[in-house]
């Protein structure tokens, strides 16, 4: 017989909460999971990545850093380099045309009429040669290709300085004469560049004729000092 005192015990025990409370599901039912998106549900975008910006942008670089990846950006092309060797050449040709010219009036001023031969001097070569190369080498230094323009111009300039004299002398010889002498000995009177350039091949023969080993070896010092010379001055140029 149960006594007066005795509250009748609820079902499970002290301290837990009649099913369906709302403290935690009933003993014995697993927890109700959240609901997965499916039909119905419309799926969520994924957020930024971190090497993206706050609205999905790449972040921006600052000024001089090296893009992604760890390499720098390659420095830009040189500009110029090409117009600079043509305006060494042009320059090169200019000076060479200057000093033939000068070389051939000077040899032929001092022609000794007499004795048949003019002087030679060595370092008219070694100065054709020196002042073209000075100009490639101030202007494409380092560029062999305009070296070797430099020396077939200094090459060309002292072969044509010793036709040029030669074509000086002529003029002056013929000059001398009056119009039916020079008819006589089958002459025609002309300027230098007149018989350079009217009578080439026949000045070139009777150069050809006439020239000595030296004056073989001025048309060849000449571009060897051009080419040395604008080595020399390319090596120690800043540009």
């Amino acid at each position: 017989m149960s006594q007066p005192w005795q509250q009748p015990q609820q079902p499970g025990g002290y301290g837990q909460q009649p099913p369906g409370g709302g403290y935690g599901p009933p003993q014995g039912q697993p927890p109700q999971q959240p609901p997965q998106p499916g039909y119905g549900y419309p799926q969520q975008p994924p957020g930024p990545s971190p090497a993206q910006g706050a609205y999905g942008q790449p972040p921006q670089q600052p000024y001089g850093a090296p893009p992604q990846g760890g390499f720098p950006p390659p420095p830009p092309p040189q500009t110029g380099g090409q117009n600079k060797v043509l305006l060494a050449i042009a320059a090169a040709l200019g000076i060479g045309i200057v000093l033939f010219i000068a070389y051939g009036f000077i040899v032929a001023q001092l022609f000794d009429a007499e004795s048949g031969e003019y002087p030679q001097y060595t370092y008219a070569a070694l100065a054709i040669g020196a002042v073209i190369g000075l100009a490639i080498g101030k202007l494409a230094p380092r560029n062999w290709g305009a070296y070797a323009a430099g020396a077939v111009i200094a090459l060309v300039s002292m072969f044509l300085g010793e036709l040029f004299a030669l074509s000086a002398i002529i003029a002056d010889q013929v000059g001398e004469l009056s119009a039916d002498q020079a008819a006589m000995i089958g002459m025609e009177q002309k300027s230098a560049f007149g018989y350079l350039i009217g009578d080439f091949g026949d000045v070139f023969s009777d150069w050809k004729d006439a020239a000595e080993a030296v004056n073989w070896i001025f048309v060849f010092v000449a571009p060897l000092a051009a080419l040395g010379v604008a080595y020399r001055v390319g090596q120690s140029s800043n540009n």
